[in-house]
């Protein structure tokens, strides 16, 4: 017993250790385009400008003030913003500690410990440029929450008044940060409620469950509520949730299967060890914990189909979602062949097994670790996480911005951080192939009564700014001169 637990710590040490290692070293990755857009929707949010009339994007509020947090209490810098983002994941991972000893999901007990490799170190393994500290990675850790209070309540632990009203704060978080996750959600509480029928009738649920839900939403949403009508932007935040994406599903032309495609490859070939462990995990699920693992495994199925049926997006960072599903599922795989494996007499007399598991280990995460090291030890500068992509495009315009000068990007947000210059206008130039017809309009309005002192616009966007609004195009062809032309796209100044 005493050398099991000894056993049972050294892991979990090992476990914390290996994660903050790879966190530290993630930290210093530039951000990507839509990391650089929630900073500076984020700092707008500080210097006290109202969400959405500020800078438009179609995301719910919740990345958004994750990022604010991120900002007001370490830094608005890149290796801040990771940094607590890897705070963020370590508190993730302790809970994991926590919640998972409860459960009976492994043969190896040690395997309860190393759980949070399988999840949060094979995100950090996983992750580049594009896909750090993005929602989609984020939202496992309430997710997750969900689905262990949901199973503490079923298992009726502790005051069930208090478990249900924390899983309707838990929902609203969720909710609030991306409205497309709801099927999700549904599905969890589909599975659960599925489960407590056998156990109770329908009025014992309403008492016990129902009620405090509705509260626990109901409090965050008013949060909420009350902001949207305060600033009153309820007509705006209509539209922006609701009127507009189900209108942008229906661009044809942002539908790309070639995107898709090259998202799923890059998936499998990330995490085609842990998907064949999840398989044999799924495979070998143990009746004792059926509704925790009913409900992971909704988690997985319905997460794939919120992936999928965003079709205008099917971007690869969106398959994090499923990390904790295919985490958990891969250690209860592993777990058995190597439970399976020490039941031969020869592993018994040589006492091998621990030699055996980290060897198995180092195997299964050999992929993780060398696309961590190649990205981190790369000779061609330009292959390195840490170069900042948009410097040279963005230094010769910061040798000549004077104070009073504004700026507006038609591409790449980075520029604004690397500029510490806010945009002016609300419109957002990451996104304008989304535009619908009276966005563009609007667009124009806005420029026209507010043009910038440098313009940049990237180098496919010159075109779909022709095609979208002429008289835009027109706008700044005879209103500005070119300032500087560059690979990925053109600078100009107003005249």
């Amino acid at each position: 017993m005493i050398l099991n637990n000894i056993k049972n710590k050294l892991a979990s040490v090992v476990v914390m250790l290996i994660i903050v290692m790879i966190g530290i070293v993630q930290s210093h990755t530039t951000m990507g385009g839509d990391q650089s857009l929630f900073v500076v929707i984020a700092q707008q949010l500080d210097m006290g400008k109202v969400l959405y009339q500020g800078l438009f994007d179609y995301k719910q509020p919740g990345i958004y003030l994750f990022y604010l947090l991120a900002g007001i209490t370490i830094g608005w810098d890149d290796i801040s913003i990771h940094l607590f983002e890897l705070g963020y994941w370590i508190i993730f991972t302790l809970i994991l500690f926590y919640a998972v000893r409860e459960f009976q999901l492994f043969r190896l007990q040690y395997f309860h410990f190393l759980l949070p490799l399988f999840i949060v170190g094979v995100y950090y393994g996983n992750a580049s440029i594009l896909h750090l500290t993005q929602l989609e990675a984020i939202i496992n850790f309430p997710i997750f929450l969900i689905v262990w209070l949901l199973d503490r309540a079923y298992k009726s632990k502790g005051n069930l008044f208090l478990t249900y009203f924390a899983i309707g704060l838990l929902v609203a978080i969720v909710l609030l940060s991306k409205l497309v996750f709801a099927p999700i959600i549904a599905a969890l509480f589909l599975v659960h409620f599925l489960f407590v029928l056998r156990l109770h009738n329908l009025v014992y649920i309403a008492r016990t469950q129902v009620l405090p839900l509705i509260l626990g939403f109901a409090l965050l949403a008013a949060v909420f509520l009350f902001y949207i009508f305060h600033h009153h932007i309820e007509t705006l935040v209509l539209d922006i949730y609701f009127k507009i994406p189900a209108s942008v599903i229906g661009l044809t032309d942002q539908i790309d299967p070639e995107r898709l495609l090259n998202s799923v490859k890059w998936f499998i070939k990330k995490m085609v060890v842990f998907l064949i462990l999840a398989g044999i995990g799924v495979l070998m699920i143990r009746k004792v914990e059926s509704h925790f693992l009913s409900l992971l495994l909704a988690w997985a199925v319905v997460g794939l189909f919120v992936v999928l049926m965003q079709k205008t997006s099917w971007w690869a960072y969106h398959f994090q979602l499923l990390y904790v599903p295919i985490g958990v599922f891969a250690a209860m795989g592993l777990d058995w062949i190597l439970y399976r494996l020490f039941q031969f007499e020869i592993v018994k007399k040589a006492r091998i097994e621990n030699l055996l598991t980290i060897l198995v280990l180092i195997g299964i995460f050999y992929i993780q670790s060398h696309t961590l090291w190649k990205n981190h030890s790369a000779t061609n500068e330009i292959k390195l996480n840490t170069y900042d992509y948009a410097q040279e495009e963005v230094a010769n315009v910061l040798s000549v911005l004077k104070e009073g000068d504004t700026m507006y990007v038609c591409g790449n947000p980075r520029m604004y951080v690397l500029a510490s210059r806010l945009p002016e206008l609300s419109t957002n130039g990451w996104i304008l192939e989304y535009y619908l017809d009276f966005q563009w309009q609007a667009f124009y309005t806005e420029f026209v009564n507010s043009p910038p002192t440098y313009l940049f616009v990237k180098l496919d966007y010159d075109t779909l700014i022709q095609q979208k609004n002429e008289s835009l195009w027109e706008y700044i062809i005879n209103n500005y001169s070119v300032f500087e032309s560059l690979e990925h796209g053109t600078w100009f100044k107003k005249i």
